[in-house]
């Protein structure tokens, strides 16, 4: 087949990450953007890079529906670097006009929204990718070889934490961020359902033994909570038991006092190894000897589609049934624990960009992430644990909490 042609939806926030995809596609020759979604306002502001577009015979149009309708046949992949509650809609529209998708992180707002994109995508018989950049780096991939192959033994854990501190421009950008749903839709906008969702998929993937396979969730204790005057929640902490036996714990917050990157540590009978966020991993055996392994280079996300796509490669690095387990945890956070207010007398304002930080945060969360142990379980004054929640059969959001 020729080359595919690519559509991408929207011009600012991520979609600016999109197009920079899109461009490397085209410069390996594996792909060619023929379409451009801008709405009416994007138009306006972005009128000197849509010009540049359409001067490359580009096509704009103001909505997916109208690039999918006058474009029926003539579109190959199509990119959705949208907000969380248009992931479940647009995807399923894509897909349903014979379209291949690659939607952003995270893949939806809600297990039932996840299972329903699913469904279509099955139906239609084409692949839908997901941007969760760290399924796409070389040294991800060669880490998981080696679990897979057993070097590690069984795995017993694997963790991460992770701390973000965000302002309020971060909460204000659009209608959805900070938000439990907009509309009829759901977001679970957090900590672990967008800035760091990749986090907590990227363990899920990690942990299993399996090849192309994320660890199934099976029991989940969780505790939420938020210094931000927002709906959702900007801190998480979480335990989750999976069905193969393996632990995972995460611990995030957006109003930490200190800024550090997740570092995945994977821990099995024969030895651990520890992923940096940014590249390269280094393996530690029990005998005190260890093995690092490099950064080979940054992901290529939709080359990666677009080679499948185009026949040169048979299976996804991140196909979107590989990332359900990170959609079930953030259901079973929200089912587990209600959103708590942290202490006001913790709270410290940046006069630089108002954001707000909770004294000792950052400390609180590395603490946590090396015991493996919930904030209730440090025995922090204002910490309270959520109930244990099984995940078995969890097919709808909420299933267990009403009060939501």
């Amino acid at each position: 087949m020729e080359i595919p042609r690519i559509g991408v939806v929207g011009m600012g926030g991520f979609a600016q990450t999109h197009r920079r995809y899109v461009a490397q596609v085209e410069e390996a020759g594996l792909g060619r953007q023929v379409a451009q979604v801008a709405m009416p306002a994007d138009q306006e502001l972005y009128a000197a890079d849509l010009a540049a577009l359409q001067g490359r015979g580009v096509q704009v149009f103001v909505s997916l529906r109208e690039m999918l309708a006058r474009l029926r046949g003539q579109l190959e992949i199509v990119c959705i670097p949208t907000g969380i509650p248009l992931h479940r809609p647009m995807t399923i529209m894509a897909l349903e006009a014979g379209c291949h998708v690659l939607v952003e992180k995270p893949a939806a707002g809600s297990i039932q929204d996840f299972d329903a994109m699913e469904a279509a995508r099955q139906k239609a018989g084409r692949h839908c990718a997901v941007g969760y950049q760290h399924l796409y780096r070389p040294e991800a991939k060669q880490l998981k070889e080696l679990v897979c192959q057993g070097r590690l033994g069984k795995i017993q854990w694997i963790k991460a934490c992770g701390g973000w501190p965000r302002d309020p421009a971060y909460y204000g950008r659009n209608n959805w961020a900070g938000r439990l749903g907009v509309g009829d839709a759901w977001a679970l906008d957090s900590p672990h359902n967008n800035a760091l969702a990749h986090a907590v998929n990227a363990l899920c993937y990690l942990g299993s033994d399996q090849p192309s396979t994320a660890l199934v969730p099976h029991t989940l204790q969780a505790e939420l909570y938020r210094a931000n005057p927002i709906e959702s929640a900007d801190t998480a902490v979480f335990r989750m038991r999976s069905a193969e036996g393996v632990e995972v714990f995460f611990a995030v917050s957006h109003c930490s006092d200190q800024r550090f990157d997740p570092v995945f540590e994977v821990a099995g009978t024969l030895g651990r190894a520890e992923l940096d966020y940014h590249g390269g991993f280094t393996l530690h055996w029990p005998d005190g000897r260890t093995e690092s392994h490099p950064h080979q280079g940054e992901p290529e996300v939709l080359h990666d589609l677009a080679e499948v796509v185009a026949g040169h490669r048979d299976h996804l690095a991140c196909p979107l049934i590989l990332t359900r387990s990170q959609t079930l945890c953030v259901c079973g956070t929200f089912e587990s624990s209600p959103i708590r207010e942290l202490p006001a007398a913790l709270r410290r304002v940046n006069p630089k960009n108002q954001a707000i930080t909770v004294e000792g945060m950052g400390e609180v969360v590395q603490r946590a992430c090396q015991e493996r142990a919930l904030f209730s379980e440090l025995g922090l004054p204002w910490a309270e644990a959520g109930e244990v929640i099984s995940l078995e059969g969890y097919s709808y959001f909420p299933s267990f909490r009403r009060s939501i």
